[in-house]
């Protein structure tokens, strides 16, 4: 505060005044960013979905409904040259191990999380997206090399993060010829 004793009535009245106005400014700022910071956490946690809305249960793969449970891990046969596998991230491994496919087959990957958020991401291919508890994530890919391609968490999902692979192993297509025999 500055010294008052020493100026004018009209001085001394517009300092006052000035003052209080900056102390009103200053409590209204702090009052508007805990506003804004108590919105953007419940923005956060509502719309990423860091609160699952099940009450508490995960519903995971194994269980959804018979028409649409599936073997995780496992191409399961759904159309021609079509293929559907289910796979549950769990810390910190993707459940089950190696999953083998057909080159040149449609996969389509559905993904859900056990537990906490995980990335899905598959080497040398386009595939990548969040696995999020409580909610089934669909990919899909064609793919055109026979080899081995590595599913690993790009999202840290704790202590083991960096050991989440898992091996998908294309099988090369069979030439038309050993298909007639």
């Amino acid at each position: 505060m500055s010294d008052l004793s020493s100026m004018t009535p009209s001085e001394r009245r517009f300092y006052e005044a000035g003052e209080r106005q900056e102390r009103i400014w200053v409590f209204i700022v702090l009052i508007l960013l805990t506003v804004m910071t108590i919105i953007a956490m419940l923005y956060v946690v509502i719309d990423y979905n860091l609160v699952t809305k099940s009450g508490g249960q995960t519903p995971v793969i194994g269980q959804m409904t018979t028409d649409q449970a599936q073997p995780e891990g496992v191409a399961v046969e759904t159309g021609p040259n079509a293929y559907t596998v289910s796979l549950v991230a769990r810390m910190w491994r993707w459940a089950p191990g190696p999953i083998h496919v057909k080159q040149g087959a449609k996969i389509t990957f559905r993904v859900t999380s056990a537990d906490v958020l995980h990335g899905f991401e598959v080497q040398g291919t386009d595939i990548n997206l969040t696995a999020v508890p409580g909610e089934i994530g669909l990919v899909s890919h064609v793919f055109r090399k026979p080899g081995t391609y590595y599913i690993i968490c790009n999202e840290y999902c704790g202590l083991m993060h960096h050991a989440m692979a898992s091996p998908i192993i294309v099988d090369p297509a069979r030439p038309e010829a050993e298909a007639a025999q």
